[in-house]
């Protein structure tokens, strides 16, 4: 979990992307596996424990978590009901996208190849 502070702000919100399965809350590195720790959009106080940046860039980050877990859920739910070879290959045939459209494209590629399969 990462506690953020909104800088300009007397706002504090978090951003979390947890596992029901697993336990763990892996928000941390996939924000970090972006570069968004290193590249200055969130900078770390020690003395708090949480994470500052602008009201922009938590409203970007917090979108693209949300859907991204939205997106691994249902990758988790295909895997129980279809060959989980057969839905790697879509998730990584159409994954080749900027991240804030990675869920979206996903999705989409899912719908093709799973049509109907979802119960919709």
């Amino acid at each position: 979990m990462m506690n953020v502070k909104i800088n300009g702000t007397d706002k504090t919100a978090t951003l979390s992307m947890f596992n029901d399965n697993t336990g763990v809350d892996s928000v941390v590195d996939f924000v970090g596996n972006y570069d968004a720790l290193a590249d200055g959009k969130f900078v770390y106080d020690d003395e708090t424990g949480t994470y500052s940046t602008d009201q922009d860039t938590f409203d970007w980050w917090d979108k693209v978590i949300t859907d991204n877990k939205l997106l691994e859920e249902r990758i988790a739910d295909l895997k129980v009901k279809h060959d989980p070879e057969a839905v790697d290959e879509v998730v990584h045939a159409s994954a080749d996208v900027d991240l804030e459209d990675m869920a979206a494209a996903v999705n989409k590629a899912l719908d093709e190849g799973f049509e109907g399969s979802e119960g919709k």
